[in-house]
């Protein structure tokens, strides 16, 4: 259902990320590889924000009985026609056919189970839409402070998110994040609430790494190199700080008789922003 409301953002399949695109502006030969250094740059930032894991979640836990299934479509603002980089904008260098969909849509099957009352863990499989790419993801979740009448939830989570398909890219990210949040029980009936409303609310990090899947000697035709945002690193470089990023997220969950649904926004305030909508079930 999202996929066709958004029908306006769908490209031509398969739209993947296609690196050796990048010796060409067009039909012109680019014979400056620092010219593609920018545009590069752009598609892995944004990329990785894409996929990271999201923490569109209440932080309160599970519980070792508890588990939960659903899905949920990324929506992200992407520099495909707006951010424009001489006459092409970042995606349209690296698109097949130079016409990327004008917004990132990424579709997630989700699962969470609890393990202990205040740990939780998950795993996210999402296809990076009109792609032959998709991306696999897993985490897990700390409730140090829940169940207070008079204070908030706090979790924290850790995780990787990876994309995987694409013969000449690799992408990884690791995300970290804090969230806090508060249940309001409701209900039809006076007295009875069967029903729970949760604004939730936080900030985190994503740390990104990734290298060009060409030969030595394409990628430095095309000017590509490996990057990371990891100190322990070969690609580390201090001077280059674009690969950890800050990230804050918002939202709120609505729980009714097991049946949930969910939406917010995480925002990469360097990046660009996601909107997240999900729905599913929570036993």
């Amino acid at each position: 259902m999202l996929l066709l409301l958004a029908s306006t953002a769908l490209a031509a399949w398969p739209d993947d990320i296609n690196l050796s695109q990048l010796a060409n502006k067009g039909e012109t030969p680019v014979l400056d590889p620092a010219e593609n250094v920018d545009v590069y740059d752009t598609v892995l930032r944004e990329l990785g924000a894409a996929i990271a894991n999201k923490p569109m979640y209440g932080a309160d836990s599970l519980g070792p009985d508890g588990f939960e299934v659903g899905v949920m479509t990324t929506i992200a603002f992407h520099s495909a026609g707006t951010d424009e980089i001489g006459e092409y904008a970042p995606w349209e260098r690296v698109d097949a056919d130079g016409a990327p969909g004008d917004v990132l849509l990424v579709p997630w099957i989700m699962v969470r189970k609890g393990l202990l009352p205040s740990l939780d863990v998950g795993a996210n499989m999402g296809w990076v839409g009109l792609s032959r790419q998709s991306a696999l993801g897993g985490y897990a979740r700390f409730t140090p402070l829940e169940g207070y009448h008079n204070a908030p939830d706090l979790a924290l989570q850790v995780g990787y998110s990876g994309y995987v398909g694409n013969n000449e890219l690799e992408l990884g990210v690791m995300d970290w994040s804090g969230t806090l949040s508060y249940s309001l029980p409701f209900g039809a009936l006076q007295g009875i609430n069967n029903a729970r409303f949760t604004p939730f609310a936080g900030v985190g990090q994503i740390i990104m790494h990734g290298q060009p899947r060409l030969s030595d000697e394409q990628s430095a035709d095309l000017g590509l190199r490996a990057i990371s945002g990891f100190q322990n690193s070969d690609a580390y470089d201090a001077n280059d700080p674009q690969w950890r990023q800050l990230q804050v997220h918002a939202g709120f969950m609505l729980v009714n008789r097991g049946f949930h649904f969910r939406a917010g926004t995480v925002w990469t305030p360097a990046i660009m922003p996601t909107i997240n909508l999900g729905i599913g079930f929570t036993y």
